[in-house]
């Protein structure tokens, strides 16, 4: 019985994140009964994955091709947040200390991800652990945010550096 449950589910899923933007309130459902905490006003468009601990305010979206891995500690997103295609956010790094160990052994390093209200996060960037990003920011295309943001910054490259302000 187990394993039919199993395969149910995850035919479940595979279909759920390949249906068209229309089936967003389906996807919200289907990761807050997995533990996140999404609101029923975000959209999540195809193919996003959600991992671990999530919260995600009212008025978000997520386009396609997201990935978002809060593990343990969690990542914040709060209210209004624009997230473009392909960006990455995740709240851990691989262990890498012990040189007599390998990496792939080695216990994650997590730290909390904050995402404020009314974020513009663009296509292809990164967001690293333990970065808080200020309210009103942009973060431009293909940046690795790896240091927090203050509110209203324009952030740009790898890593990111402030680029301008919106204030």
């Amino acid at each position: 019985m187990h394993k039919l449950a199993l395969a149910y589910w995850s035919l479940y899923r595979a279909i759920l994140l390949y249906l068209p933007d229309e089936f967003s309130k389906f996807r919200v459902k289907y990761y807050n009964k997995r533990g996140c905490k999404i609101n029923k006003g975000v959209s999540i468009s195809p193919n996003v994955k959600i991992k671990g601990k999530v919260h995600i305010g009212s008025g978000s979206s997520i386009a396609q091709n997201c990935s978002i891995t809060g593990e343990n500690v969690g990542v914040i997103i709060g209210e209004n947040v624009m997230i473009a295609p392909n960006v990455v956010i995740v709240a851990f790094n691989h262990g890498f200390k012990k040189i007599d160990k390998p990496m792939a052994l080695q216990k994650n390093i997590e730290s909390q991800i904050v995402i404020g209200d009314d974020v513009w996060i663009s296509s292809n960037c990164t967001i690293g652990k333990g970065v808080n990003i200020g309210k009103g920011s942009i973060i431009a295309a293909n940046s690795f945010v790896n240091k927090d943001v203050l509110p209203y910054s324009i952030m740009g490259g790898v890593p990111a550096k402030r680029i301008g302000s919106r204030v």
